[in-house]
């Protein structure tokens, strides 16, 4: 449920007006029309009042991708004072953050080190920061995207990659909601899995599970019987139990992280490399020789957020 706005909306809107927003040019009308609606998605994501602020005013210093501020840095304390110290700070940060250094960082684990533009200066900012920034970048730009086919063709892409891979940081509904706005960017799976009919497994949490197998090995999220869940690959699939909750009948100790799979695939084992290292995920091992069912393999060892050691497996 979205939250209300906040009350220092209007005189922050009033603000950005009286700087020249609703007459600079935007995808989608003004600036101030863009800067409206980035608030206002961010409070539809239940965002908290600081970061809807925040996103109705991300664009005061400007941007590195929009460089046309309506204040300059040395005027922070006006904004501070319209909107609040956290939310100016986040304004701040959102503004200095050079994409180029930062935006590859997302998605790769905590701490993120992030560059002042203006400065040049490195920092790492707390996690709740992180998780700030990537929200309002996600809103920003599914907002310009929505606005302008040109540049969603041009970028949706590169801004799929980099809101999958940086999920973690997202909340669930501003993930869904770049899931469903850029679902036509979304690569092909990166690996194409087959070769087992179907198994069950014990996991601590079957969102995150699920997630995870669609994201790094392009599984399909099934749902059956009375609300089972499962991942199919191929003609096979996983079936997966809740720890704790574990249907009947079951292994003598059904335990999280105690797998290890081995998973066939064509894919080049160079591309599954490359795809596991743009999926933010480590290589336990691999590429190594071993022996599989039918012969040779060279697999690729990784582990999926139980702990289970998944083996990425080509016949040679």
């Amino acid at each position: 449920m979205a939250r209300p706005a906040p009350a220092r909306w209007p005189r922050a809107e009033e603000f950005l007006s009286a700087r020249g927003a609703a007459r600079i040019a935007h995808p989608g009308g003004t600036l101030l029309d863009h800067l409206r609606r980035v608030g206002r998605l961010l409070s539809a994501w239940d965002a908290d009042p600081d970061l809807q602020l925040a996103g109705l005013c991300h664009a005061a210093y400007g941007t590195d991708g929009f460089d046309e501020p309506l204040l300059g840095t040395t005027e922070r304390g006006v904004l501070a004072e319209l909107i609040g110290d956290r939310a100016e700070a986040l304004v701040y940060l959102y503004a200095s953050c050079d994409r180029a250094a930062a935006h590859p960082r997302l998605g790769q684990g905590l701490p993120v080190v992030f560059q002042d533009r203006f400065t040049g200066r490195e920092h790492t900012p707390a996690e709740a920061d992180v998780r700030a920034i990537a929200e309002m970048t996600a809103a920003n730009e599914l907002d310009v995207l929505g606005h302008n086919v040109g540049l969603a063709e041009r970028h949706g892409p590169a801004l799929y990659r980099l809101f999958a891979r940086s999920r973690d940081l997202l909340s669930a509904p501003a993930w869904n909601a770049c899931a469903e706005q850029l679902a036509q960017y979304a690569p092909e799976p990166g690996i194409v899995i087959s070769g087992l009919d179907h198994l069950a497994l014990t996991v601590t949490d079957v969102e995150r599970t699920t997630s995870f197998y669609q994201r790094v090995l392009g599984m399909r999220p099934v749902t059956f019987g009375e609300g089972r869940r499962a991942l199919g690959f191929g003609s096979s699939k996983i079936n997966l139990h809740r720890a704790g909750n574990e249907l009947l009948p079951h292994a003598t100790r059904p335990t999280p992280g105690s797998a290890d799979l081995c998973l066939v695939t064509r894919t080049p084992q160079e591309q599954v490399l490359a795809h596991l290292a743009a999926c933010g995920v480590p290589v336990e091992e691999g590429p190594v020789t071993r022996t599989g069912a039918l012969g040779p393999i060279l697999s690729t060892y990784l582990r999926d957020p139980d702990g289970n050691l998944i083996e990425i497996s080509t016949y040679t």
